[in-house]
């Protein structure tokens, strides 16, 4: 009798001996796991206003409960016509704080962004008669807020709402120089091209995007 008494007590303690570690073991693999069903690296395309198409890529830092993303997005677009071959550069800076689930969801955003714009001019009319040529470049620069959404898995897709603020040049002024007399040169403005979205003070931002998280 004593003997079978005896057998579940010495069972008993080696669960709790071996047992209970496991098991801690095992909550600790669910905590990584959880962890690592955030996919922290996303890249993909967004397309709408002020920009016709970017390039763009955020990373959810692992700090703060994994709520905040910097990003960095990036487009470049050239047009031509009879006396001007133009480009126009995009390229924005900033973070993202999703609101409640990590790394997707709504979230708010803040940034810089500069929309650079440089064209070469020619068939200038100058002052002497003559005809020159040169080359404009101007920056517009603004701070943004936004608004937005983001699915998650492994293909993702967002929308985006937003302003830019700041103080935009409808003009670009720069030194235009006689095709025939390089000597003679003439300051010279010119208009830049409307963009869809872009007003003296500032710039509406909307879009539509989708890429891949890692």
């Amino acid at each position: 009798m004593l003997l079978l008494v005896m057998v579940p007590l010495i069972g008993y303690g080696n669960i709790n001996k071996e047992g209970l570690p496991l098991m801690s073991v095992y909550n600790d693999k669910d905590s990584l796991s959880f962890e690592h069903d955030i996919k922290r690296f996303s890249s993909g395309l967004k397309f709408g206003l002020p920009y016709m198409a970017v390039i763009g890529a955020q990373y959810t830092l692992p700090f703060f409960n994994n709520h905040f993303a910097p990003y960095f997005d990036y487009s470049q677009y050239s047009y031509e016509d009879l006396n001007r071959e133009a480009q126009f550069r995009f390229s924005e800076w900033g973070i993202s704080y999703f609101l409640r689930k990590k790394g997707k969801g709504i979230y708010l955003g803040l940034s810089n962004s500069n929309l650079s714009y440089q064209a070469n001019f020619t068939n200038i009319i100058l002052m002497n008669d003559s005809k020159g040529s040169g080359i404009g470049e101007v920056d517009m620069r603004t701070t943004n807020l936004r608004l937005g959404m983001k699915t998650g898995g492994t293909l993702y897709f967002r929308i985006e709402i937003g302003y830019g603020f700041g103080n935009l040049p409808k003009e670009v002024t720069f030194t235009a120089t006689d095709d025939f007399n390089t000597k003679y040169t003439e300051l010279t403005t010119k208009d830049i091209p409307g963009i869809d979205g872009v007003s003296d003070n500032g710039m509406l931002v909307g879009n539509l995007g989708f890429g891949f998280s890692f």
